[in-house]
C-alpha cells in the first residue's frame, strides 16, 4: 500500500477511531490524544503488509485506550500498604490471576494472540480471523488448543 493511500484511508476513518476511543475513555481530549498516537503508529508501520488497515487501526485505538484507562487506576504505595488487613481470599485470587497470566505468556505466540483478543479484548471470532488473515475455523482451533493447554497445566499443578 502506498503511503498516500494509507494516510487517506486513516484520515477517512478518523471519526470512527475517535468514536471508539471516546466510548472507552469518556473524554474528547483523551480520545484525540489516543487517535493521534494510533495514527503515528500506523505511519511507522506504513511499509508493513497490513491486510485490514481499518480493523488494525480500530484494534490499535482500542488497545491504546484500554492501556490509558489501566494507567489511570489508583495505585497503592507498597511501603505504606497494610498487608495485614488484606483479605486472604483477595490475595489468593490475585495469585491465581498472576499464575493464569504466566500460563498465557508461556503459550505459542498465535495461541497467546488469539486468547488475548478473544477474552481480554472481547473480539469476535470473525474480527480476529480478519485481523490475523486466517479463517474463523483456524481461530477456533487455536483458541481451543490454548484453553486446553492451560487446563492441562492447571490440572498437573494441582496434583
Amino acid at each position: 500500500m502506498t503511503t498516500e493511500r494509507l494516510m487517506d484511508e486513516v484520515k477517512a476513518m478518523r471519526p470512527t477511531l475517535l468514536s471508539v476511543a471516546r466510548g472507552i475513555l469518556g473524554s474528547d481530549e483523551e480520545a484525540e490524544d489516543v487517535v493521534q498516537d494510533a495514527m503515528l503508529r500506523l505511519w511507522q508501520l506504513r511499509d508493513e503488509p497490513i491486510m485490514n488497515v481499518r480493523g488494525f487501526a480500530r484494534v490499535v485505538v482500542r488497545n491504546l485506550s484500554l492501556s490509558k484507562v489501566r494507567r489511570k487506576r489508583a495505585t497503592v504505595d507498597i511501603a505504606r500498604a497494610d498487608i495485614a488487613n488484606d483479605d486472604e481470599s483477595e490475595l489468593t485470587r490475585n495469585e491465581q490471576i498472576d499464575r493464569m497470566m504466566e500460563l498465557v505468556d508461556a503459550l505459542p505466540t498465535m495461541q497467546q494472540t488469539v486468547l488475548r483478543m478473544r477474552h481480554m479484548q472481547e473480539m469476535t471470532m470473525a474480527d480476529i480471523a480478519s485481523l490475523i488473515g486466517t479463517s474463523e475455523a483456524a481461530v477456533r482451533q487455536s483458541l481451543s488448543r490454548a484453553r486446553r493447554s492451560i487446563v492441562e497445566q492447571l490440572k498437573s499443578e494441582s496434583k
